[in-house]
């Protein structure tokens, strides 16, 4: 009888080292870019549970979701997303925190618009976390490359100066801004923007220039330059935006000169831009709206975090990543919860046509610009409306091993994206810049006029609406240049008044 016993014992013993084995080698997906070597890697883990189960569960959602507020929406999926997080991460903790210790693990970051967590490992950290509970899959993850500059700051503007906008005093505009049909929707409509947040993830930020520093977003839970995190979110001093790489509030590049990186700067002003220094022209789509610059191509999960419990309702990449691989299934289950958390991110659609860096279809438009459903990406075109040469085509494609819709139809939409006249570092109209890094920030003001008309409509509402008032200026119908057409703010915002 004991012999029994000891039998059946010793059999589930083996049964359970058995199935820890297979969950190991065979459960957690791995991505095929980990390598295993004594170098340390930088590392992003998906526990089982996800908001969003499978790969076409976005768009169930959407539509189960379609006829709810985006305020309430937003608070119930971050909610939910931050259940899931804790539920999971709680499970590991202590054991991460031993890893830690031991030098096997270093960084760990929790998230929350993902359920998992980001983390830089040695070869026996990797291989422990592998059979930590929940663990599903891991990708590799490109360790941050941004470094802080000797002559950034003061972080925060001492006195932000009042926004000198009103309609009344508008005395001109470029033509861009004409072409957009704003002033039409501030003068027709009186909707300006007022009550928007747009987040600009970029670089080149100089906070003092007036157009810019009149509308910058000012977050009302921290004390600036304190040294503390008085809204406990993690961040110390994130007054007016955040650089998540170098894990500082500090992004200002007081010192930037003409012909330096003012990249943000530009797209930024285009968003949400009063007025050209000393002078009553407009310069900004949406110039009663606020804006937050973001620095994160590494730790962009934190970053779209932020915005969100920001209150964020545009989200601007002008960027665009080649040869993510697998890593892009992370960046499009990333943005589509944050999406569902009612934020609409739009893209460039990037400048591979032709050149020195012309990439082949489909991989001319790149991530982020390349997610569907959930990001906007805006080829564009000159005054003249033609397409430039440069400006990147689709179609793209997904077969990662998550997601395998194949062919994707790219890009969405087309704005404006040559010889556009942009701020210099004085806050003058003397640039005249090229690229869809412009036509993104064109997008992002028309939407927050958008949201300014209604504020309760929810991304993928505001993307029919543009579908349904874009013009058509390529092929007939949707063609891989300019998308579903030109987009314009009077048509856009019209067509949400209606509803």
């Amino acid at each position: 009888m004991k012999a029994s016993i000891l039998i059946i014992i010793s059999a589930l013993w083996l049964s359970t080292i058995t199935m820890c084995s297979v969950n190991d080698e065979h459960t957690v997906w791995v991505d095929p870019a980990y390598n295993a070597t004594d170098d340390l890697q930088t590392i992003v883990v998906w526990f089982d549970d996800q908001y969003l189960e499978h790969e076409d569960s976005f768009l169930k959602k959407a539509e189960e979701f379609n006829d709810r507020k985006r305020g309430e929406l937003r608070a119930e999926v971050m909610s939910a997303l931050k259940a899931l997080s804790n539920t999971s991460f709680d499970k590991v903790k202590n054991q991460l925190s031993t890893l830690e210790k031991a030098e096997q693990v270093l960084a760990v970051k929790q998230h929350w618009i993902i359920n998992g967590f980001t983390c830089t490992v040695t070869t026996e950290g990797f291989n422990t976390i592998k059979t930590l509970e929940g663990v599903d899959k891991i990708f590799v993850k490109r360790p941050p490359s941004y470094t802080k500059s000797a002559d950034m700051g003061p972080e925060f503007i001492e006195s932000k100066p009042i926004s000198r906008f009103d309609i009344e005093s508008v005395e001109s505009y470029p033509w861009n801004i004409k072409k957009i049909r704003a002033p039409e929707v501030w003068n027709e409509f009186g909707i300006t923007g007022k009550g928007t947040l747009n987040v600009v993830h970029d670089s080149g930020f100089k906070l003092d220039v007036p157009a810019l520093a009149e509308t910058i977003y000012t977050n009302d839970g921290e004390i600036p330059g304190n040294g503390l995190d008085d809204d406990n979110n993690g961040f110390i001093d994130d007054y007016h935006g955040y650089n998540f790489d170098a894990g500082l509030a500090n992004l200002n590049e007081p010192n930037i000169r003409r012909g330096t990186n003012i990249h943000g700067n530009m797209c930024a002003a285009l968003i949400s831009g009063t007025f050209e220094t000393n002078t009553n022209q407009a310069v900004g789509i949406a110039p009663d709206s606020q804006w937050a610059p973001v620095i994160g191509s590494s730790n962009f999960e934190q970053a779209v975090e932020w915005a969100i419990e920001q209150g964020a309702d545009t989200y601007s990449m002008s960027f665009s990543q080649p040869n993510l691989g697998e890593f892009r299934t992370h960046w499009r289950k990333v943005l589509e919860h944050g999406t569902l958390s009612g934020v609409v991110f739009i893209s460039g659609a990037g400048n591979f046509a032709s050149g020195a860096s012309e990439a082949a279809i489909p991989v001319q438009m790149r991530t982020p610009e390349d997610v569907p459903n959930v990001v906007l990406g805006v080829a564009g075109v000159g005054e003249d409306g033609q397409r430039p040469v440069f400006s990147s085509q689709g179609p793209v494609e997904w077969n990662t091993d998550y997601y395998k819709e194949g062919t994707v139809a790219k890009p969405d939409f087309a704005t404006l994206n040559f010889e556009i006249p942009c701020i210099d570092p004085e806050g003058n109209l003397a640039n005249k810049a090229n690229g869809n890094s412009l036509s993104s920030p064109h997008m992002a003001g028309i939407v927050s006029l958008m949201f300014s008309a209604n504020p309760d409509l929810l991304p993928w509402q505001i993307k029919e609406i543009l579908i349904e008032t874009a013009e058509d200026i390529g092929d007939k119908g949707f063609d891989y240049q300019s998308g579903h057409g030109f987009v314009n703010a009077y048509d856009a915002v019209k067509a949400v008044l209606k509803r």
